[in-house]
């Protein structure tokens, strides 16, 4: 009788990965990945859209034309065969891979704002970095800019050139300057 060896366990590394889908697809592409058990995140904002004959609240993609997903190198295939996928965003010639802290900021935004928008890095002054004490981003860090009048908490997506503006009142925030 020939005894079978079993390989141990490794540890499977998972991360949060940023992939280009085709254009208006990000919620096709989500569906069909969470249907192959694939873990998505992506953050939706509500827009209020005016066509000639009515109005009405819909909900787009906060980042048009990318989508998140946390996976293994094993889930590599999967999704990168994915229909709507185009490819993968890239860092310094690799996989741009996304921060936790980073996806747990986003998800805290998305779930919590009303006042939320996006803008190209080329379009904004960084200020100082502050820490969030009060209402419902408490614990955030980011940077403070005060952005078309109004101060706001900026959360930077390096890997995507993108920073990501949640409007908050004064008192929120508090410098880590003087912190």
């Amino acid at each position: 009788m020939e005894k079978f060896r079993i390989k141990p366990n490794h540890y499977v590394d998972y991360s949060w990965y940023v992939w280009y889908t085709k254009p208006r697809a990000e919620k096709k592409v989500r569906d069909r990945l969470v249907a192959k058990g694939i873990e998505t995140l992506l953050p939706l904002q509500r827009e209020l859209r005016q066509w000639s004959d009515r109005k009405k609240w819909v909900e787009t993609p906060l980042f048009s034309g990318y989508i998140f997903t946390y996976i293994s190198q094993r889930d590599w295939n999967t999704v990168s065969f994915a229909e709507g996928i185009l490819t993968y965003v890239r860092s310094e010639g690799k996989a741009a891979v996304i921060r936790p802290d980073q996806i747990n900021q986003i998800k805290c935004i998305t779930a919590n704002s009303e006042s939320l928008s996006l803008v190209d890095e080329a379009d904004i002054q960084i200020g100082e970095m502050v820490d969030v004490v009060a209402g419902p981003f408490a614990g955030m860090h980011g940077e403070m800019v005060n952005y078309k009048g109004s101060n706001k908490l900026a959360i930077r997506i390096q890997q995507l050139e993108r920073i990501l503006l949640v409007h908050l009142p004064a008192n929120y925030i508090k410098s880590l300057k003087r912190a």
